[in-house]
């Protein structure tokens, strides 16, 4: 079990708990010194204010200071309506509870009412004790975000995910050329695939959350385009399931992939590729059509399985020219 745990916890979980131990106690600490009373609640502000990136820990702070606004105004109306009572309290819970849900400031609801709960035990709501909450509020949400000002975008990792997404689409596109013998190689490079696509766009989405000013648009437009290239591999895949290796075209459409494979990369624009995708289209056109019906339905889907890499290629051309024109160096983060 030790050594289950030990491997279950990570460098970040570590920085994590740092963060917490070290904000909340800063909190406290300058909360004391204000002699405020509450002052544990500025830590526990603290550590709720730990996001998982810069942006988001500024957007839920917003969202928390809105709604620490409107639930201070409807305490006030249902504690001098109902006495600073559990029924006072519990109605203004409930009102600012639905409010909250309907505004999507969930993440508020907590924090807020907590503050709120100090009136009852007060009897009272003065303007001393208004800002004896509101300084709790802002000690524990600034301090907590002064601890997240530290994060940064992985740009490292993140081309370490790209480089592994890039290499997993050739050995893909390789053992989809391979014919029957390589698809279930290929089926289990695609679910391999989706998985580090996932990891890679969570990645690309908090590095651009770490990033003040202009976000690093690149790898999550690659990511995508990634995403939607292997939806045409696995239709690829299914499709090649289906075709007869005897049938004369198939040799000649399995070395185009090949080639795919072989000269596909980030700085390509295809366009050679593409080029040679409708060399072999036309080829295809123009020979005889088949007599015998598996023949037939063979040429067929490996017409399909052409105009798919057309496709597939296409999309890259597209990102390559999109990114290109924003004057972006291609084949880079930035």
């Amino acid at each position: 079990m030790r050594r289950t745990m030990r491997q279950s916890i990570r460098r970040e979980h570590v920085v994590m708990g740092v963060k917490a131990a070290l904000g909340a106690s800063v909190s406290i600490g300058l909360a004391m010194l204000l002699h405020l009373q509450y002052a544990a609640t500025a830590g526990v502000i603290c550590i709720l204010s730990l996001m998982g990136t810069k942006m988001e820990t500024l957007r839920i702070a917003r969202g928390r200071l809105l709604a620490l606004a409107t639930g201070t105004l409807m305490a006030a109306a249902c504690y001098h309506a109902l006495g600073f009572s559990l029924l006072g309290f519990t109605v203004y819970l409930f009102i600012f509870a639905v409010m909250c849900y309907a505004c999507r400031w969930g993440y508020a609801v907590t924090l807020v009412s907590v503050l709120m709960s100090h009136f009852m035990a007060y009897g009272e709501m003065t303007v001393p004790l208004l800002a004896n909450e509101g300084l709790l509020f802002l000690i524990g949400t600034g301090v907590g975000i002064l601890v997240n000002l530290h994060l940064r975008p992985d740009e490292e990792k993140m081309r370490r995910h790209m480089q592994t997404v890039d290499e997993m689409m050739r050995a893909a596109m390789h053992a989809i050329s391979r014919g029957a013998e390589g698809l279930p190689d290929a089926r289990q490079v695609l679910d391999a695939l989706k998985k580090e696509l996932t990891q890679a766009e969570r990645l690309a989405i908090d590095n651009a959350d770490n990033t003040f000013g202009d976000a690093p648009l690149y790898p999550v437009r690659y990511v995508q385009m990634r995403a939607n290239q292997r939806k045409i591999l696995v239709q690829m895949l299914q499709t090649m399931e289906r075709v007869d290796a005897a049938t004369p075209q198939h040799g000649q459409v399995c070395t185009l992939l090949e080639r795919v494979a072989e000269e596909y990369s980030r700085e390509n624009d295809v366009s050679a590729l593409l080029a040679a995708v409708q060399e072999v289209l036309e080829s295809m056109r123009g020979q005889e059509l088949p007599t015998a019906r598996r023949e037939f339905e063979s040429r067929a889907v490996l017409y399909y399985v052409l105009l798919r890499t057309e496709d597939f290629l296409l999309l890259k051309r597209q990102f390559h020219e999109e990114y290109a024109a924003e004057g972006g160096p291609v084949g880079r983060l930035r």
